[in-house]
């Protein structure tokens, strides 16, 4: 009961057609004023729908600097009796989003039970122990020489700290960002549950930096520096054709992040939400408020692509893929 009331009085836990559903009158007047319904596919140009749906993020970290990556491999598929990389290592689709089946891989039983669900198309790469994580959303107007960034997210992954009473089981039931997922962590931590966690011990319960995987999204946006954004910018314009979208970085500190030093987990196209509007502190008003400035980003970009040359995906044929999309789930 907790649970749900939670979930549908905190707009950061609403399902994706909820929070959106309230801006389809915006979006018919940005249909009208592009002249296209997936005019949004045209704002990354380089992108198989411009980063929309089913685009590879390997073909987009190919095009970065290696000194920005961790070690990242591509397999069209993979057999159990393979181990691609020295544990720990992150495995996941290639073109995945949201978090879903991104896994932190420690042993060989972890990546046999992962293969018995995901065996083609995957990303392995190497896990980067930088313990800060953040989204920087990134923009560029096509007609300008010089893009930015326009929001920052932290994220403050989903860890329990112990009482000296409570047990696993019930530190997962006290926290409700891990009750959503009561679950997958039920049969993750299946050997500790009836152990109980000493006083002020930490440990880390979902290494993956999702929403949906019980991560906190903070408004990181002061973070923004001249440096990180122009190390950024260099790096976005070295990939074919983006415009519009969000890199996920780690870095060892603040001070490091601030002066352009991190690395790349992936990058993410048109589907790219502004995830800072998800931080507790903010209410609806601003997260609405947000979500359109971004979103107007993308309209511009794609309509100056367009006077470009670019031409616009025709609507039926973007209602084909995502049909495809659906029967293949």
């Amino acid at each position: 009961m907790k649970a749900t009331f939670i979930k549908w009085t905190k707009y950061e836990f609403w399902p994706f057609w909820l929070f959106y559903g309230p801006l389809t009158p915006w979006y018919i007047y940005k249909i009208f004023t592009a002249g296209a319904p997936a005019y949004f596919c045209t704002a990354n140009p380089g992108f198989k729908w411009g980063g929309f749906i089913n685009y590879s993020k390997f073909d987009i970290l190919k095009q970065i600097d290696r000194k920005f990556l961790p070690k990242t491999i591509f397999f069209p598929e993979i057999s159990s009796a393979e181990i691609p990389m020295k544990f720990p290592f992150i495995a996941k689709p290639d073109e995945g989003e949201r978090g879903i089946a991104v896994e932190l891989i420690r042993d060989k039983k972890d990546w046999n039970n992962y293969l018995k669900q995901n065996n083609k198309n995957l990303i392995i790469q190497e896990f980067n122990e930088f313990p800060l994580e953040f989204g920087a959303f990134y923009v560029r107007l096509p007609k300008e020489k010089k893009g930015k960034l326009i929001s920052m997210t932290g994220k403050d992954f989903l860890q329990f700290t112990g009482d000296g009473k409570s047990t696993f089981r019930e530190l997962i039931d006290q926290n409700i960002r891990a009750l959503f997922r009561k679950d997958y962590l039920v049969e993750r931590y299946k050997n500790q549950l009836d152990e109980i966690l000493p006083k002020g011990e930490s440990i880390l319960v979902e290494p993956i930096g999702n929403h949906n995987r019980g991560t906190t999204f903070l408004d990181a946006s002061d973070l923004i520096s001249p440096e990180l954004e122009n190390q950024i910018d260099k790096i976005a314009q070295s990939i074919n054709g983006f415009y519009y979208g969000r890199f996920d970085i780690k870095a060892k500190s603040i001070e490091d992040l601030q002066n352009g030093n991190f690395v790349i987990l992936e990058v993410n196209g048109a589907n790219s939400e502004a995830t800072h509007v998800y931080d507790p502190k903010h209410n609806l008003f601003f997260a609405y408020k947000e979500v359109i400035r971004h979103l107007n980003y993308q309209h511009q970009i794609a309509k100056q692509n367009h006077q470009l040359g670019h031409q616009y995906i025709k609507w039926p044929t973007l209602a084909l893929e995502l049909m495809n999309r659906g029967r293949e789930k």
